[in-house]
């Protein structure tokens, strides 16, 4: 399978190729980003060194909650999305590149009844990318 770039595109293009798989196939990728979420996106993404090793460093629970997130959402064909917001180019290097980068993890659920269409729900996971500006 090829790499994607991580980007709204990118993981969209990414995201589109798992859901023509067959169930069997997409359960298994499931699995895979359920046990090892870095690895799997490790696998998946084009990253250049600063991202996997910012991957690295992310809080376990985190990797935890989207491992898990993922896991489900994947598996179930629904949305998953990725809003990355551009980096400011900074006039002073940092002390690391990543200095600033925020990633936040929503799960978005909407439901509705009406006598005439019943009962209808939708969730979606989005992955948002952000940088705070420098103080």
């Amino acid at each position: 399978m090829e790499k994607f770039p991580l980007s709204t595109s990118g993981l969209q293009d990414l995201i589109s190729e798992m859901y023509a798989l067959p169930d069997a196939q997409l359960q298994q990728q499931a699995d895979s980003i359920g046990s090892d979420f870095s690895a799997w996106i490790i696998e998946h993404f084009i990253l250049d060194e600063s991202q996997i090793n910012f991957l690295q460093v992310i809080d376990e629970q985190f990797i935890a909650r989207a491992a898990s997130d993922c896991q489900y959402f994947l598996g179930n064909r629904l949305p998953i999305s990725l809003v990355k917001e551009a980096q400011v180019q900074r006039a002073e290097p940092e002390d690391s590149e990543d200095r600033g980068k925020l990633l936040d993890l929503d799960k978005k659920t909407s439901s509705s009844f009406s006598a005439a269409n019943g009962y209808t729900s939708s969730e979606e996971l989005i992955f948002t990318i952000s940088y705070q500006n420098p103080v």
